[in-house]
């Protein structure tokens, strides 16, 4: 039984007067705001609420360090949430907001917080049954339980019932009376809200052909000789829509199963399928998996999903690599970065040692689709492996797969491997198998090859698990070209090379490594002094960057720079960038990259002389931002890398250092 909730009618003040609207370039959910001066004041009558608390955005012109943070909090601000383009969230009394003095010498203006810029609006909404009831994901401005959101809506007048809560990631999933949407769009502690959709998998039609994937990305290599990787004692999560086949003959010896299935769901095809290409043991050859000695950990999407699916992994069985090769079942946030999305990041973000794997989708050869920007939702998150399918032949991208780029031009997919006719294990019996096509098919590849690199990441260092920045700009940098010359919207980066990665791997702690991470604080930099016999050149930096805001144009927040110097000419080499307006056209070499959290520079006859590698923080909200860099050749003045071991959820604190970068 829901409670109807009475509506309450209580009223404020708040004035703000216009700044010049060029101050800004902040544009939430498609509307610019603008910014107010604290010198002159205009009434405006807005409605308050029974908590007493409103929001405001106030913008500054550098980052706020954590000491402005603090003074800021000792005045009374309850939150501080960024919301781009160096302005923030404030969250607070109302009485605190209205007499707060703004002493910081970095202070533009500020801005009230409404209702517009808490939700898109999508189609539909505005002709729903006033009578129904909708499903939506909330984003909260301060982390809440689930007995907090359901009191707060309740004291707020707004007929809801709470389905989840995550506090970490600041996220709710409420079914709310349509008749009350308008009223909890103006709550004041909500960041964003979006509808919750429904899921599918992402796969294409059974078909009647073998699979070669692991030839082609180089993983067959790895499974014998100096390498005899095969995945053991690595645990990857698979996340479906039901569970795996744990009796089927490719996953169980002597009745012992290398299948965890952790929800009541029914067992899946699909499902079964994918966690084949991960971790079959090989009894059909054909369909041997990438790392045929993984334990998979096997959930339904229905029970959970996206983020909450792989924190969940990690929190219960520390499970640090997942496959999720599902998606949005309706045509719906084409390029757009949503509240699935911005948990996503969040969760990696604060647990940088999670690596997921994500299907682009298999909207390509859809009708009604265009060419370019069709990546649903959460596989336009910054902190994860979007993964897109190449033809059978593996030599250009699948028809039938999603194409990037995010809407603020952004590269996605990230990767790619083949997804036409991939041979499999399915659950109709413990015997049966079956060819597939799909960004479904493909993700689990990418996913155990994934494996394997990380088992040989444990045996360089000893033990110690791989963060995600450190895997994405090794996996990268060794890519093989596909489709354009350099990056593009169809296949990222390129093919993986499995085999390239694990040897750029296998030079960590040697004096040729060609692997480093660091640290840099806003307007840092690091130098890396080398010099360089002519031939190719290619590094790609990579970093975990802080969750964005949905409503925000840009869902980059920490912006490192890179550009390589040759000392003795003077010549500058800048990293690859695209335009999202001419999507076809190719990388562009001209310019910082300020877009994306991967940036790569490829040379490919460098010139014989001395050069400078320099990594810059341009802009960095947060105390400080870890990065990782990959090269094909040694840049590095140690020989050595720091390596971190995760302990618990949200706790990463014990490192070991084996050298300074």
């Amino acid at each position: 039984m829901r409670k109807k909730l009475s509506l309450l009618t209580m009223k404020t003040l708040f004035g703000l007067t216009l700044l010049d609207q060029s101050a800004s370039a902040l544009t939430l959910n498609g509307k610019k705001v603008n910014f107010s001066t604290l010198e002159e004041k205009k009434t405006i009558k807005t409605r308050a609420l029974v908590s007493g608390y409103k929001t405001i955005i106030v913008k500054f012109d550098t980052p706020l360090s954590q000491e402005a943070k603090e003074n800021i909090y000792a005045k009374g601000v309850s939150s501080i949430v960024y919301a781009g383009d160096l302005s923030y969230y404030f969250y607070a009394k109302s009485s605190v907001l209205d007499n707060m003095s703004f002493d910081i010498s970095s202070f533009v203006g500020k801005s009230d917080m409404t209702s517009e810029y808490r939700m898109k609006e999508e189609g539909g909404l505005s002709t729903l049954n006033m009578g129904a009831y909708q499903n939506f994901n909330i984003l909260f401005l301060s982390e809440l339980s689930f007995y907090e959101v359901a009191q707060y809506l309740e004291d707020n007048g707004v007929e809801a019932t709470v389905i989840k809560a995550f506090p970490e990631l600041r996220e709710a999933q409420i079914e709310v009376a349509s008749y009350d949407i308008e009223k909890l769009k103006n709550l004041p502690l909500i960041q964003y809200m979006d509808r919750n959709q429904k899921m599918k998998t992402v796969h294409g039609e059974k078909v009647e052909r073998n699979a070669v994937t692991a030839k082609n990305i180089s993983v067959s290599k790895l499974w014998s000789g100096t390498y005899n990787l095969n995945g053991e004692n690595m645990s990857v999560g698979v996340v479906d829509g039901g569970v795996v086949r744990s009796t089927h003959q490719e996953f169980t010896l002597n009745g012992v199963t290398r299948i965890v299935n952790k929800t009541n769901t029914d067992t899946n095809f699909h499902a079964t399928h994918v966690a084949g290409t991960i971790a079959a043991e090989g009894d059909k050859s054909s369909a041997r998996g990438m790392a045929n000695k993984a334990t998979v950990f096997s959930y339904g999407f229905s029970d959970v999903a996206f983020a909450e699916a792989f924190l969940k992994l990690y929190s219960s069985d520390g499970v640090l690599l997942s496959n999720h090769s599902y998606g949005y079942s309706d045509k719906i946030r084409l390029g757009e970065y949503d509240s699935d999305a911005a948990t996503q990041d969040r969760a990696v973000s604060n647990n940088p040692f999670l690596n997921v794997f994500e299907a682009a989708g298999n909207d390509g050869e859809v009708s009604g689709y265009a060419d370019y920007g069709i990546i649903k939702g959460p596989g336009n998150s910054k902190n994860i492996f979007t993964i897109g399918a190449l033809s059978v032949t593996s030599s250009n991208v699948a028809k039938l797969s999603s194409t990037g780029p995010v809407n603020d031009g952004r590269i996605k997919p990230d990767l790619c491997v083949r997804g036409e006719y991939i041979n499999s294990t399915t659950d109709e019996s413990d015997s049966a198998y079956a060819t597939m096509s799909g960004t479904s098919m493909a993700t689990p590849a990418a996913t155990g090859a994934a494996a394997l690199i990380m088992q040989q990441y444990k045996r360089t260092t000893g033990g110690y698990d791989m963060r995600h920045d450190i895997l994405k700009s090794i996996m990268v940098n060794t890519a093989v070209d596909k489709e354009n010359p350099g990056p593009d919207y169809k296949v990222g980066f390129g093919m993986i090379d499995a085999r390239a990665a694990v040897d750029s791997v296998k030079t960590i702690g040697t004096i040729g490594a060609l692997v480093g991470i660091g640290r840099l604080t806003h307007d840092g930099q690091k130098v890396y002094d080398f010099t360089h016999d002519s031939g190719p050149f290619k590094t790609t930096l990579s970093w975990v960057d802080v969750e964005a805001n949905p409503s925000s144009s840009i869902t980059l927040v920490n912006d490192l720079d890179m550009i390589l110097v040759n000392k003795d000419s003077g010549a500058k080499f800048y990293p690859y960038t695209l335009d999202k307006n001419a999507p076809n056209a190719l990388a562009k070499t001209n310019k910082a990259n300020r877009v994306d959290n991967i940036e790569q520079i490829e040379v490919s006859n460098l010139p014989q002389g001395n050069y400078q590698l320099i990594i810059k923080g341009y802009k960095i909200i947060s105390n400080s931002q870890e990065f990782a860099l990959a090269s094909n050749v040694a840049i590095f003045g140690s020989n050595s890398i720091e390596t971190l071991r995760p302990s618990q959820l949200k706790n990463f604190a014990k490192t070991m250092h084996g050298g300074i970068l």
